[in-house]
Protein backbone atom coordinates (compact mmCIF):
# COMPACT_ATOMS: atom_id res chain seq x y z
CA UNK A 1 0.00 0.00 0.00
CA UNK A 2 2.82 2.42 0.69
CA UNK A 3 4.16 1.74 -2.67
CA UNK A 4 1.31 2.64 -4.35
CA UNK A 5 0.61 5.77 -2.05
CA UNK A 6 4.28 6.52 -3.08
CA UNK A 7 3.61 6.15 -6.56
CA UNK A 8 1.14 7.79 -7.03
CA UNK A 9 2.23 10.80 -5.02
CA UNK A 10 4.80 11.01 -7.40
CA UNK A 11 2.43 10.88 -10.25
CA UNK A 12 0.17 13.66 -8.79
CA UNK A 13 3.53 15.51 -8.68
CA UNK A 14 4.61 15.29 -12.06
CA UNK A 15 0.96 16.43 -13.43
CA UNK A 16 1.29 19.31 -11.23
CA UNK A 17 4.88 19.86 -12.82
CA UNK A 18 3.73 19.50 -16.04
CA UNK A 19 1.42 21.94 -15.42
CA UNK A 20 3.41 24.63 -14.09
CA UNK A 21 5.43 24.32 -16.77
CA UNK A 22 3.07 24.75 -19.48
CA UNK A 23 1.96 27.51 -17.84
CA UNK A 24 5.26 29.09 -16.93
CA UNK A 25 6.26 28.93 -20.55
CA UNK A 26 4.23 30.49 -23.12
CA UNK A 27 3.57 29.37 -26.32
CA UNK A 28 4.94 33.07 -28.11
CA UNK A 29 7.53 35.06 -26.84
CA UNK A 30 8.58 38.60 -28.18
CA UNK A 31 11.20 41.02 -27.29
CA UNK A 32 10.19 44.79 -27.08
CA UNK A 33 13.13 47.16 -28.92
CA UNK A 34 12.43 50.71 -28.59
CA UNK A 35 14.10 53.91 -31.20
CA UNK A 36 14.60 57.11 -31.44
CA UNK A 37 15.93 57.79 -27.39
CA UNK A 38 16.02 59.65 -26.07
CA UNK A 39 12.20 61.03 -27.31
CA UNK A 40 10.68 61.39 -30.23
CA UNK A 41 8.40 64.55 -28.80
CA UNK A 42 6.70 66.20 -32.10
CA UNK A 43 7.29 69.97 -30.24
CA UNK A 44 6.78 68.67 -26.68
CA UNK A 45 8.52 70.26 -24.09
CA UNK A 46 10.86 68.72 -22.42
CA UNK A 47 8.99 68.58 -19.05
CA UNK A 48 6.50 66.75 -20.95
CA UNK A 49 9.22 64.19 -22.48
CA UNK A 50 10.30 63.71 -18.95
CA UNK A 51 7.26 62.79 -17.95
CA UNK A 52 6.15 60.99 -20.48
CA UNK A 53 9.41 59.05 -20.43
CA UNK A 54 8.80 58.27 -16.82
CA UNK A 55 5.45 57.02 -17.98
CA UNK A 56 6.52 54.08 -20.71
CA UNK A 57 9.69 53.21 -18.27
CA UNK A 58 6.74 52.49 -15.25
CA UNK A 59 4.43 50.48 -18.21
CA UNK A 60 7.58 48.19 -18.93
CA UNK A 61 8.71 48.00 -15.32
CA UNK A 62 5.52 47.24 -13.75
CA UNK A 63 4.83 44.88 -15.74
CA UNK A 64 8.64 42.93 -15.82
CA UNK A 65 9.15 43.40 -19.26
CA UNK A 66 12.75 43.81 -20.51
CA UNK A 67 13.60 46.31 -23.38
CA UNK A 68 16.54 47.75 -25.27
CA UNK A 69 16.12 51.42 -26.49
CA UNK A 70 18.08 52.12 -29.81
CA UNK A 71 19.94 55.80 -29.22
CA UNK A 72 20.33 58.70 -31.61
CA UNK A 73 23.14 60.56 -29.32
CA UNK A 74 22.62 63.42 -31.83
CA UNK A 75 19.01 64.17 -29.96
CA UNK A 76 21.09 64.85 -26.68
CA UNK A 77 22.75 67.84 -27.91
CA UNK A 78 19.46 70.91 -27.75
CA UNK A 79 20.53 74.08 -26.31
CA UNK A 80 20.83 74.06 -22.54
CA UNK A 81 19.19 70.47 -22.04
CA UNK A 82 22.51 68.59 -22.71
CA UNK A 83 22.43 66.85 -19.08
CA UNK A 84 18.29 66.59 -18.81
CA UNK A 85 18.91 64.59 -22.15
CA UNK A 86 21.43 62.40 -20.82
CA UNK A 87 19.28 61.99 -17.79
CA UNK A 88 16.51 60.55 -19.60
CA UNK A 89 19.08 57.55 -21.05
CA UNK A 90 19.63 57.09 -17.14
CA UNK A 91 16.64 56.80 -16.60
CA UNK A 92 16.38 53.73 -18.90
CA UNK A 93 19.18 51.88 -17.31
CA UNK A 94 17.69 52.69 -13.80
CA UNK A 95 14.57 50.80 -14.66
CA UNK A 96 16.86 47.98 -15.75
CA UNK A 97 16.82 48.60 -19.27
CA UNK A 98 19.17 48.07 -22.03
CA UNK A 99 20.67 50.77 -24.57
CA UNK A 100 22.19 50.25 -27.74
CA UNK A 101 23.31 52.45 -30.73
CA UNK A 102 21.09 53.89 -33.94
CA UNK A 103 23.82 55.74 -35.28
CA UNK A 104 24.22 59.33 -34.56
CA UNK A 105 21.73 61.87 -36.84
CA UNK A 106 19.87 58.96 -38.17
CA UNK A 107 21.49 59.13 -41.32
CA UNK A 108 20.05 56.68 -43.87
CA UNK A 109 22.88 53.82 -44.94
CA UNK A 110 21.39 53.85 -48.42
CA UNK A 111 22.52 57.97 -49.34
CA UNK A 112 25.20 58.49 -46.83
CA UNK A 113 29.46 56.61 -47.62
CA UNK A 114 29.87 54.20 -46.10
CA UNK A 115 33.09 55.97 -44.17
CA UNK A 116 30.72 58.51 -43.08
CA UNK A 117 27.97 56.08 -41.91
CA UNK A 118 30.84 54.06 -39.83
CA UNK A 119 31.71 57.43 -38.09
CA UNK A 120 27.99 58.02 -37.13
CA UNK A 121 28.34 54.39 -35.23
CA UNK A 122 31.25 55.89 -33.45
CA UNK A 123 29.93 59.61 -32.52
CA UNK A 124 26.34 57.82 -32.10
CA UNK A 125 28.50 55.79 -29.00
CA UNK A 126 30.10 58.18 -26.96
CA UNK A 127 27.37 59.24 -23.86
CA UNK A 128 25.42 55.92 -23.96
CA UNK A 129 29.22 53.67 -23.77
CA UNK A 130 30.12 56.22 -20.87
CA UNK A 131 26.50 55.55 -19.04
CA UNK A 132 27.10 51.71 -19.52
CA UNK A 133 30.82 51.63 -18.49
CA UNK A 134 29.19 53.17 -14.87
CA UNK A 135 27.78 49.46 -14.52
CA UNK A 136 30.50 47.43 -16.09
CA UNK A 137 28.32 47.19 -19.16
CA UNK A 138 29.32 48.64 -23.11
CA UNK A 139 26.99 48.68 -26.17
CA UNK A 140 26.34 45.42 -27.54
CA UNK A 141 23.56 46.08 -30.31
CA UNK A 142 23.22 48.39 -33.71
CA UNK A 143 20.08 49.22 -35.11
CA UNK A 144 20.66 50.65 -38.64
CA UNK A 145 18.09 53.98 -38.94
CA UNK A 146 15.00 53.21 -40.92
CA UNK A 147 16.53 49.58 -40.97
CA UNK A 148 18.11 49.95 -43.82
CA UNK A 149 21.52 47.52 -44.07
CA UNK A 150 23.18 48.58 -47.24
CA UNK A 151 22.47 49.52 -50.72
CA UNK A 152 24.73 46.75 -51.68
CA UNK A 153 26.10 43.25 -51.12
CA UNK A 154 29.54 44.78 -50.74
CA UNK A 155 28.55 47.76 -48.74
CA UNK A 156 26.54 45.46 -46.29
CA UNK A 157 29.32 42.93 -45.86
CA UNK A 158 32.28 45.80 -45.28
CA UNK A 159 29.97 47.26 -42.65
CA UNK A 160 28.97 44.15 -40.52
CA UNK A 161 32.48 43.51 -40.83
CA UNK A 162 32.80 47.16 -39.32
CA UNK A 163 30.33 46.29 -36.43
CA UNK A 164 31.86 42.75 -35.20
CA UNK A 165 35.16 44.73 -35.16
CA UNK A 166 33.77 46.95 -32.32
CA UNK A 167 31.85 44.28 -30.59
CA UNK A 168 28.51 45.23 -32.09
CA UNK A 169 25.91 42.79 -33.49
CA UNK A 170 23.24 43.74 -35.89
CA UNK A 171 19.32 44.09 -33.17
CA UNK A 172 16.71 42.44 -36.08
CA UNK A 173 13.38 43.00 -36.19
CA UNK A 174 10.33 40.75 -37.18
CA UNK A 175 7.36 42.82 -36.42
CA UNK A 176 6.61 46.52 -37.04
CA UNK A 177 3.77 48.59 -37.07
CA UNK A 178 4.20 51.89 -38.51
CA UNK A 179 3.90 53.73 -35.00
CA UNK A 180 5.70 56.77 -36.03
CA UNK A 181 2.66 57.34 -38.67
CA UNK A 182 0.35 57.18 -36.06
CA UNK A 183 2.48 58.75 -33.34
CA UNK A 184 2.44 62.25 -35.29
CA UNK A 185 -0.97 62.07 -35.72
CA UNK A 186 -1.26 61.55 -32.13
CA UNK A 187 0.84 64.35 -30.87
CA UNK A 188 -0.67 66.19 -33.61
CA UNK A 189 -4.25 65.85 -32.10
CA UNK A 190 -3.26 66.34 -28.51
CA UNK A 191 -1.51 69.62 -29.06
CA UNK A 192 -4.68 70.93 -30.63
CA UNK A 193 -6.66 69.71 -27.60
CA UNK A 194 -8.74 67.10 -29.85
CA UNK A 195 -8.64 64.40 -26.89
CA UNK A 196 -11.71 62.86 -29.44
CA UNK A 197 -9.22 62.37 -31.84
CA UNK A 198 -6.08 61.59 -30.05
CA UNK A 199 -8.08 58.63 -28.86
CA UNK A 200 -9.31 57.63 -32.12
CA UNK A 201 -5.89 57.51 -33.30
CA UNK A 202 -4.79 55.67 -30.28
CA UNK A 203 -7.18 53.00 -30.98
CA UNK A 204 -6.48 52.40 -34.53
CA UNK A 205 -3.10 52.11 -33.40
CA UNK A 206 -3.46 49.63 -31.22
CA UNK A 207 -6.02 47.45 -33.37
CA UNK A 208 -3.13 47.94 -36.21
CA UNK A 209 -0.40 46.86 -34.57
CA UNK A 210 -2.54 43.43 -33.88
CA UNK A 211 -2.93 42.94 -37.47
CA UNK A 212 0.43 43.64 -37.96
CA UNK A 213 1.39 40.83 -35.02
CA UNK A 214 -0.81 38.30 -36.92
CA UNK A 215 0.41 39.09 -40.06
CA UNK A 216 3.66 38.52 -39.02
CA UNK A 217 3.34 35.37 -37.20
CA UNK A 218 1.21 33.74 -40.35
CA UNK A 219 4.78 34.45 -41.92
CA UNK A 220 6.48 32.92 -39.13
CA UNK A 221 4.62 29.77 -39.75
CA UNK A 222 5.07 29.78 -43.06
CA UNK A 223 8.54 30.11 -43.38
CA UNK A 224 9.63 27.65 -39.85
CA UNK A 225 6.28 25.92 -39.59
CA UNK A 226 6.64 27.47 -36.09
CA UNK A 227 5.67 30.52 -34.10
CA UNK A 228 9.50 32.10 -33.72
CA UNK A 229 10.56 34.58 -30.94
CA UNK A 230 9.12 37.76 -32.39
CA UNK A 231 11.14 41.52 -31.88
CA UNK A 232 9.15 44.41 -31.89
CA UNK A 233 10.10 47.59 -33.27
CA UNK A 234 8.67 50.62 -31.99
CA UNK A 235 9.60 53.90 -31.31
CA UNK A 236 9.77 56.70 -28.04
CA UNK A 237 7.33 58.84 -27.74
CA UNK A 238 3.91 59.94 -26.77
CA UNK A 239 1.83 57.37 -28.06
CA UNK A 240 3.27 54.40 -27.17
CA UNK A 241 3.98 55.87 -23.34
CA UNK A 242 0.30 56.16 -23.21
CA UNK A 243 -0.61 52.97 -24.77
CA UNK A 244 1.94 50.85 -23.30
CA UNK A 245 -0.05 49.35 -20.89
CA UNK A 246 -2.13 48.37 -23.53
CA UNK A 247 -0.24 47.05 -25.67
CA UNK A 248 1.44 44.63 -23.53
CA UNK A 249 -1.90 43.46 -22.27
CA UNK A 250 -3.23 42.58 -25.60
CA UNK A 251 0.10 40.67 -26.47
CA UNK A 252 -0.55 38.80 -23.23
CA UNK A 253 -3.88 38.14 -24.72
CA UNK A 254 -2.10 37.02 -27.96
CA UNK A 255 -0.29 34.04 -25.67
CA UNK A 256 3.15 36.38 -25.45
CA UNK A 257 5.68 35.50 -22.61
CA UNK A 258 8.20 38.49 -22.80
CA UNK A 259 11.58 38.03 -23.58
CA UNK A 260 15.16 40.37 -23.86
CA UNK A 261 17.03 40.74 -27.37
CA UNK A 262 19.00 38.13 -26.01
CA UNK A 263 16.82 35.62 -25.61
CA UNK A 264 14.82 36.08 -28.61
CA UNK A 265 18.41 36.40 -30.67
CA UNK A 266 18.95 32.35 -29.14
CA UNK A 267 16.71 30.24 -31.35
CA UNK A 268 18.15 28.76 -34.41
CA UNK A 269 15.87 31.13 -36.37
CA UNK A 270 17.72 34.17 -35.68
CA UNK A 271 21.32 32.21 -37.59
CA UNK A 272 18.85 32.24 -40.56
CA UNK A 273 20.33 33.60 -43.31
CA UNK A 274 19.10 37.19 -44.46
CA UNK A 275 19.32 37.32 -47.93
CA UNK A 276 18.00 40.93 -48.40
CA UNK A 277 19.76 43.80 -50.28
CA UNK A 278 17.62 46.91 -51.24
CA UNK A 279 16.82 50.24 -50.45
CA UNK A 280 13.79 49.11 -48.01
CA UNK A 281 14.37 48.09 -43.93
CA UNK A 282 11.80 44.73 -44.32
CA UNK A 283 11.37 42.38 -41.35
CA UNK A 284 14.17 39.98 -41.16
CA UNK A 285 11.05 37.15 -41.44
CA UNK A 286 11.24 38.76 -44.98
CA UNK A 287 14.81 38.86 -45.27
CA UNK A 288 14.68 34.99 -44.24
CA UNK A 289 12.38 33.73 -47.04
CA UNK A 290 15.08 35.99 -49.25
CA UNK A 291 17.97 33.90 -48.24
CA UNK A 292 15.41 30.56 -49.22
CA UNK A 293 14.94 32.53 -52.49
CA UNK A 294 11.54 33.25 -52.09
CA UNK A 295 9.89 36.31 -53.38
CA UNK A 296 10.07 39.14 -50.81
CA UNK A 297 8.49 41.88 -53.39
CA UNK A 298 5.18 39.85 -53.03
CA UNK A 299 5.54 39.50 -49.28
CA UNK A 300 6.03 43.07 -48.97
CA UNK A 301 3.02 43.66 -51.25
CA UNK A 302 1.36 41.76 -48.90
CA UNK A 303 1.93 43.94 -45.67
CA UNK A 304 -1.57 45.44 -43.94
CA UNK A 305 -1.58 48.93 -44.57
CA UNK A 306 -2.00 52.06 -41.45
CA UNK A 307 -5.91 52.86 -42.29
CA UNK A 308 -5.86 55.31 -44.92
CA UNK A 309 -7.42 58.23 -42.57
CA UNK A 310 -4.63 58.01 -40.69
CA UNK A 311 -2.62 58.76 -43.63
CA UNK A 312 -4.49 61.44 -44.61
CA UNK A 313 -3.97 63.04 -41.02
CA UNK A 314 -0.16 62.57 -40.94
CA UNK A 315 -0.07 64.36 -44.61
CA UNK A 316 -2.85 67.04 -43.26
CA UNK A 317 -4.97 66.35 -46.06
CA UNK A 318 -8.77 66.63 -44.94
Amino acid sequence: MRAGMLVAALATLACAWTVASSLAAPARTIAITVDDLPFVGYGLALTGIQEETAKLLSALKRNRVPAIGFVNEDKLEVEGQFEAQVALLQAWLDAGMELGNHGYGHIDFNSTPRERYEEAVLKGEVATRRLLARRGARPRYYRHPFTHTGPTREAKAAFEAFLGAHDYAVAPFTVEDADYLFAKAYSDARRAGNAALAEKVRTAYLDHQDTMLAFFEAESRDLFARDVPQILLIHANELNAGAMEEVLARLRKRGYGFVSLDEALRDESYRSPDGYVGKVGPSWLHRWRAGRGGDVQSALRREPDPPPWVMRLVQGVP
